[in-house]
């Protein structure tokens, strides 16, 4: 082969090469246009959808929990007796600011005075519109004038020291042993009543046990 003839082989795949490469430029030229008005239109319809449907969708309400710790309540009875609640921490009921989650809560009933009430469990709910404690688990109650009790949960309505409770109750004081399934206390303490399977009363200013309904002392 001559220079010539080689010179002519170069220029001929030269030549294809550059018909190869215009005929991609030219497919480009057609290809790009109709793929970026596809892009725009895409991304067009997806901002518009969002604006359309984003009018019917309400924002999230945002509440951030009310935490307390070691939170104190205070408060006076109807027969004028401080009391005081306090507790390791406490949550206020995002639904209903006025119940308060109590955490180891304990209450103090007649604060100042010789003989204060107290009564401790491992929760608890206050209502601050009633001033009524719920107490879950561990109820322990001390009278201050050597009457325990303890039990799973109790009622104490803190406008008038009277408490409640629907479920087994054991007491011990200077009059005795004392077990019942439900009980309530009146009058500051000095009238106790035992319900389901001991009905008594205990007379705590004498000592002695009444028979109450017509049942026997227990």
């Amino acid at each position: 082969m001559t220079t010539l003839d080689a010179d002519r082989a170069g220029y001929r795949r030269d030549l294809r090469r550059w018909r190869n490469r215009s005929r991609r430029v030219k497919l480009a030229r057609v290809v790009l246009p109709v793929a970026m008005v596809g892009l725009l239109a895409t991304v067009g319809g997806q901002v518009a959808w969002r604006s359309f449907t984003a009018g019917d969708r309400r924002p999230a309400e945002s509440r951030a929990q009310i935490r307390m710790v070691t939170p104190r309540f205070y408060g006076q009875s109807s027969d004028g007796r401080p009391f005081i609640i306090t507790a390791r921490s406490a949550v206020r009921d995002e639904n209903d600011l006025k119940r308060v989650f109590l955490d180891a809560p304990t209450l103090t009933l007649g604060v100042g005075s010789p003989a204060p009430t107290r009564s401790t469990a491992d929760r608890g709910v206050y209502r601050e519109d009633t001033l009524k404690l719920q107490l879950y688990g561990n109820v322990r109650m001390d009278d201050g004038a050597g009457y325990r009790f303890a039990s799973d949960e109790a009622l104490v309505d803190t406008r008038n020291g009277n408490t409640t409770g629907e479920t087994e109750l054991q007491g011990e004081g200077p009059t005795g042993q004392v077990q019942s399934n439900a009980y309530s206390v009146y009058d500051k303490g000095d009238r106790i009543i035992f319900r389901g399977g001991v009905k008594t009363r205990i007379d705590r200013k004498t000592g002695e046990t009444v028979p109450q309904d017509g049942a026997a002392p227990e």
